[in-house]
C-alpha cells in the first residue's frame, strides 16, 4: 500500500437544485465571502465517512485539514502502480460528483502529490482526529479499508518488535551514478554485479512482479542504511518496485508471532520494501533454534504470501546471526534469494568514506590527521567499521566541541601509532623473509578466487576446509600473518567479516565445571566470518588430560565443523609441542587443512627487519650501525629461542631509549635539532639486550 499527501484547491458554490439550498444558502454564502471560512467538523466528518475506495480504483482518501477553498488529504493506494496527480484528480472528481452533489466544486487542482511513509500517514491521521474530522467509522488507525481487516497503522507502538520507515529519494538514478556511489560505500562485488542486472536494458520499464529478493550478509547492521537506500533507488528507477518506502523491522522478540500488528506491517508494505534484521532482540532469550521457532514460522508465512508484490531484504549479521539460518532455510525453496555481501575497502577508500560521513554530519572540527588516527593501524575496512568509527567521532565531537564542560571527563582517546598507507596484501608481501609462507598463502587465496568464480558461473563448488596450524618459535610473525590473512581474505570476499580474535588458554578454559564450552562458543561467535587465532594451543591440554582442557578441545573441534564455511581457526605454537597437540585428537587432526612452518630469521633478515623499524619510526642509522647490529644478530641466531623479530624490536626500543637519554645529557638547556633527533649513533645500541652478543663481551659458549 502506498501513502500520499496532497493539497486540493477548488472554487465552491451551493447547487441551486439542492435540498439544502433554502436552509443553508445564507449561511453558506456568508462562509464563501469570509476569507476565514470554517468547514465545520461535522461536514468534513460526513465527507470522510463517504470517502471510500471502489473495487476498480483501490484508492481511499481522508481529509485531515480544511481551510477556505483548500483540503489537505491523505491518500492510500492499493493499486500496483504509481499514482499520478492526474489519475488521482479523475478519481476525486468522480467522488465529488457522487457523494457531495449539493455543492458545486469546480476548478479542482492537485498541489504537490507526494509519497509519504506509513508513520507520516499515521501522524496526519492523528491531525484529522484532533480536528474531529474523523469519526470512529472512518478511523484509519483501527478500521479496515479496501475490505482489509488487517489494515492498521498502530504497529509503531508494538513492544514485541520495532518498525522504522524511511523514504528513498524520488529522483532517477543513472547506472553510472549508482556504480560510483557503490564504490564510495565500499560495497562488495556481489552488489556491483546486482546493479548491472538491475540496469539491464532488456527488462520491462514497468512493474510486472518481483523475480528475486535479497539476503544481505554484514558484520553488523550499523550503517547498512546507505547501501539499502542505494539498492532500492536503483530498483525504483527501473520500476522494479512501486513505492519508495522502506520498512525496517528489528529488535524482534520471541513473542512477535500471531500478532495482528505483524499482519498489518506486511499488509501495509505491499508495493514497497521490507527489511528484516534477523538477529532478534537484545533481551534474554532461549536458544534460537527453539525460542524463535514460532517467529520463524510466522515471518516465513508472511514472506511467502507477499513475495510477489513486496521486496524483502533479509539481513544476517555475522556478529549475531540470531534466527537467520532458520528463516532463510525456511523460505529459500519458495523464493529466489540473491546473496549480497557487505564489502570491504582499503585505507584510502575508507578515509574518503569517513570524511563523507563527517561532512554530512557536520563534524567540521576534525582534521585529516584526526581521521587518520581514528582509523587506527588497520589497512582493510568494512562499511560497518567506518560507521562505527564515525559514531565514535560524533559522540566525541559533542563532548569536546559543543558541550565543552565535559571535554576532560572520560575523553575518548584514539590509539596513536604509525599508519601504513598500504593495504593488507601489500603489507604482507613487504614482510621480511617468509618466502615459503607467502607462496602457500597465495595459493590458498587463489584457490578461493577460483571457487568464487565457479560459483558466479553456476558451476559446482566445494569449499575446502581452511583451518590451519602455524608452527614456529617466538617472534617469527605468526600472529602478524594471521591478522593480515584475515584482512586479505575479507577484502577478497572470501571471509564475510574479517573479524580477528586472538585468544589463549585463559580465554577458553573455565574456572568451574560447565563454564568451558560456553567460553569456547563465545570466542567462535566473536570470530564468525573471520579468523580465530589460538596462541600456544598446546597449553589447553598440557598435563590436563581428561579435565577442562579436553572439554575445550572437544568443543573447539565441534565448533570448527559447525563454522567450517565461514570461520578459519589458526592454531599457533612451538613446532614440537604443536605436533603432540595435533596428534592428541583425531577429530582435530582431520580438520586441519594446512600446517605452515615459520622458520627462524637469519642474521641478514634481522638487519632488514631493523631497517624497517627505523624507517617506519622516522629515524636514520648509519652503515656502521648496520654492521654492528649484524654482528649481534649473527651470534643471537645461534641461541635457541632467541626471540627472532621480538629480539630486534626489543633491541630497537632500548636503543631509542638510550638515544633519548644521550640527547638530554648532551643538550641540557639547549635546543635539539631535528637531525639529532632522527639520527642514532653506534653507542646507542650498547644496551642490555645486546651486551651478551657484542664483540666486546663473552660469547657464552657460542661457536663462530
Amino acid at each position: 500500500m502506498i501513502f500520499y499527501n496532497c493539497e486540493v484547491t477548488f472554487d465552491c458554490s451551493l447547487d441551486a437544485d439542492s435540498d439544502l439550498f433554502e436552509d443553508k444558502r445564507p449561511q453558506f454564502l456568508r462562509s464563501v465571502r469570509n476569507p476565514n471560512r470554517f468547514w465545520s467538523p461535522d461536514t468534513i466528518q460526513e465527507f470522510n465517512n463517504s470517502l471510500n475506495s471502489t473495487e476498480a480504483e483501490k484508492v481511499a482518501i481522508l481529509i485531515y485539514e480544511a481551510k477556505n477553498t483548500e483540503f489537505g488529504l491523505i491518500v492510500a493506494s492499493d493499486m500496483m502502480e504509481r499514482l499520478t496527480a492526474s489519475r488521482f484528480l479523475i478519481f476525486f472528481k468522480h467522488y465529488l460528483k457522487e457523494e457531495i452533489s449539493e455543492y458545486t466544486i469546480h476548478n479542482l487542482k492537485v498541489k504537490a502529490l507526494k509519497e509519504i511513509t506509513p508513520f507520516q500517514a499515521s501522524k496526519l491521521i492523528a491531525v484529522a482526529e484532533r480536528n474531529r474530522y474523523s469519526s470512529f467509522e472512518a478511523d484509519w488507525m483501527r478500521q479496515g479499508i479496501f475490505g482489509n481487516d488487517n489494515f492498521s497503522l498502530a504497529y509503531f507502538r508494538n513492544g514485541d518488535f520495532n518498525v522504522q520507515d524511511l523514504l528513498i529519494e524520488e529522483k532517477s538514478l543513472t547506472y553510472r551514478s549508482a556504480l560510483a556511489q557503490a564504490k564510495k560505500l565500499m560495497l562488495d562485488q556481489s552488489f556491483i554485479d546486482e546493479l548491472k542486472r538491475i540496469y539491464t536494458a532488456e527488462h520491462p520499464n514497468f512493474f510486472v512482479g518481483l523475480p528475486i529478493h535479497y539476503a544481505l550478509k554484514v558484520k553488523n547492521s550499523q550503517g547498512i542504511k546507505p547501501a539499502i537506500q542505494l539498492l532500492c533507488r536503483a530498483l525504483y528507477t527501473n520500476h522494479r518496485i512501486i513505492g519508495r518506502t522502506i520498512n525496517r523491522i528489528n529488535e524482534i522478540s520471541e513473542r512477535a508471532h500471531h500478532d495482528c500488528d505483524i499482519d498489518a506491517v506486511f499488509e501495509q508494505s505491499t508495493g514497497n520494501t521490507v527489511i528484516i534484521e534477523m538477529r532478534g532482540s537484545t533481551e534474554d532469550h532461549m536458544d534460537y533454534a527453539s525460542g524463535y521457532h514460532m517467529v520463524v514460522n510466522e515471518f516465513s508465512s508472511q514472506i511467502k504470501r507477499h513475495q510477489h508484490q513486496t521486496l524483502f531484504i533479509l539481513v544476517e549479521e555475522s556478529d549475531n546471526p540470531g534466527f537467520a539460518p532458520k528463516l532463510i532455510g525456511s523460505v529459500q525453496d519458495d523464493m529466489h534469494l540473491v546473496e549480497i555481501k557487505e564489502g570491504a575497502g582499503n585505507r584510502a577508500v575508507a578515509l574518503a568514506y569517513l570524511k563523507k560521513l563527517a561532512e554530512e554530519g557536520n563534524l567540521i572540527a576534525y582534521s585529516d590527521e584526526d581521521f587518520e588516527r581514528a582509523l587506527g593501524t588497520d589497512s582493510t575496512f568494512r562499511p560497518s567499521d567506518i560507521n562505527r568509527i564515525y559514531e565514535t567521532l560524533r559522540r566525541d565531537n559533542l563532548r569536546n566541541n559543543i558541550y565543552t564542560a565535559y571535554k576532560d571527563v572520560g575523553q575518548f582517546k584514539i590509539d596513536a601509532g604509525k599508519i601504513s598507507a598500504n593495504d593488507a596484501y601489500t603489507t604482507f608481501q613487504e614482510m621480511i623473509g617468509l618466502t615459503e609462507v607467502k607462496k602457500l598463502l597465495e595459493q590458498i587465496v587463489d584457490n578461493f578466487k577460483i571457487q568464487k568464480a565457479r560459483s558466479s558461473m553456476g558451476l559446482s563448488k566445494q569449499r575446502m576446509s581452511m583451518h590451519m596450524v602455524f608452527t614456529g618459535n617466538p617472534g617469527t610473525a605468526k600472529t602478524t600473518v594471521s591478522r593480515l590473512l584475515a584482512q586479505i581474505l575479507s577484502k577478497e570476499g572470501i571471509l564475510d567479516t574479517g573479524n580477528y580474535v586472538e585468544c589463549g588458554r585463559a580465554d577458553l578454559i573455565g574456572e568451574y565445571v560447565g563454564q568451558t564450552a560456553p567460553k569456547v562458543r563465545q570466542r567462535f561467535r566473536e570470530a564468525k566470518g573471520g579468523v580465530l587465532m589460538i596462541d600456544e594451543a598446546y597449553s589447553l591440554v598440557d598435563h590436563w588430560k581428561g579435565a577442562y582442557g579436553d572439554e575445550a578441545l572437544s568443543t573447539i573441534v565441534q565448533e570448527m565443523e559447525n563454522n567450517r564455511d565461514d570461520t578459519i581457526v589458526i592454531f599457533c605454537g612451538y613446532p614440537d609441542k604443536m605436533k603432540d597437540f595435533i596428534e592428541r585428537n583425531e577429530g582435530l587432526r582431520s580438520r586441519i587443512a594446512f600446517q605452515i612452518d615459520f622458520p627462524d630469521y637469519k642474521a641478514d633478515e634481522l638487519v632488514e627487519i631493523l631497517k624497517l623499524f627505523v624507517k617506519n619510526d622516522g629515524y636514520e642509522i648509519s652503515p656502521e650501525i648496520e654492521s654492528k647490529c649484524r654482528e649481534i644478530f649473527v651470534k643471537a641466531v645461534q641461541k635457541k629461542d632467541f626471540g627472532n623479530g621480538r629480539f630486534v624490536r626489543n633491541l630497537w626500543e632500548q636503543a631509542k631509549l638510550k638515544q633519548s637519554s644521550r640527547l638530554c645529557a648532551e643538550n641540557s638547556g639547549l635546543k635539539i635539532s631535528r637531525e639529532e633527533i632522527i639520527t642514532l649513533k653506534p653507542e646507542d645500541f650498547d644496551v642490555n639486550i645486546a651486551e651478551k652478543f657484542s664483540s666486546r663481551g663473552n660469547a657464552i659458549g657460542f661457536a663462530r
